[in-house]
């Protein structure tokens, strides 16, 4: 798993997403910051839905690998998933919507329930989510991820 996350981080760089090897408390800390949690707290379905498609190409690919990332890292870095997550989460806030931005928004909520106390936030990040699988034509290949 360490091997193909460093291959997967290196990608991500190529495409204009870096990321440290290594993440530490406090950058989980911070990534999950008040004010990350407030984002996050303020979408809304209708606010998800009404994004436009991810149309670009770099962006797509990162979001992608993001999503193989999260896997290999909830493994062998779960430390990761807050950071991985909330980029998935601005990166569907800046240039729209795709299946991974889903897996964004569940794993940021899974992250949020893990190294927060913001119980709230978690419940209503994993409805959201659900609801957004629901609505999906692969929610299967969604569900698996």
């Amino acid at each position: 798993f360490n091997e193909a996350r460093s291959n997967c981080l290196a990608i991500l760089a190529n495409l204009g997403e870096s990321f440290p090897e290594d993440v530490s408390p406090p950058v989980v800390l911070d990534q999950l910051s008040l004010t990350t949690r407030a984002t996050l707290r303020n979408i809304t379905r209708n606010q998800i839905k009404m994004l436009p498609p991810m149309t670009n190409r770099n962006k797509l690919n990162a979001m992608k690998f993001l999503n193989m990332l999260c896997m290999y890292s909830n493994i062998s870095k779960p430390m990761m998933l807050p950071v991985l997550s909330c980029r998935m989460v601005k990166l569907t806030m800046e240039y729209g919507f795709c299946d991974d931005s889903i897996v964004g928004l569940a794993t940021a909520g899974y992250s949020v329930f893990n190294y927060t106390d913001d119980i709230q936030l978690a419940s209503h990040m994993g409805k959201l989510s659900e609801s957004l699988i629901e609505e999906s034509p692969n929610k299967h290949v969604i569900r698996s991820r």
